[in-house]
């Protein structure tokens, strides 16, 4: 099935220290976020840092996990904890509370 996303495409790079605890949270936020939020429409690199130093320098990283929003404009980087959806889609420009914190329904007490 092929969906038709409307708006902006977003070019994103998150960029991480290996299988680290925080690098682990950052790359589970910025995927829901990316995945609720940008649907369709979000072109997602998560690079190792020690395996891509070129890009490093290029992005001028000085800190991790950081989240580079290269496109739409303007330039924006993230540093530092990425584990917080809301701080995160703060930091995008994207609107506020999509992502619902209550139960499923199946979980609901009686």
């Amino acid at each position: 099935m092929t969906t038709q996303a409307s708006g902006p495409r977003w070019d994103l790079t998150l960029y991480v220290s290996g299988a680290s605890p925080r690098s682990t949270e950052a790359i589970a936020t910025v995927r829901l976020v990316c995945d609720l939020d940008l649907a369709g429409r979000v072109d997602l690199a998560v690079v190792n840092a020690a395996d891509r130093p070129d890009l490093l320098t290029r992005d001028r990283i000085l800190a991790l996990p950081t989240l580079v929003k290269h496109a739409p404009d303007p330039l924006r980087l993230l540093v530092g904890d990425l584990s917080d959806v809301e701080q995160v889609r703060q930091g995008l420009d994207l609107p506020a509370g999509r992502i619902s914190t209550a139960p499923a329904a199946d979980e609901a007490q009686p």
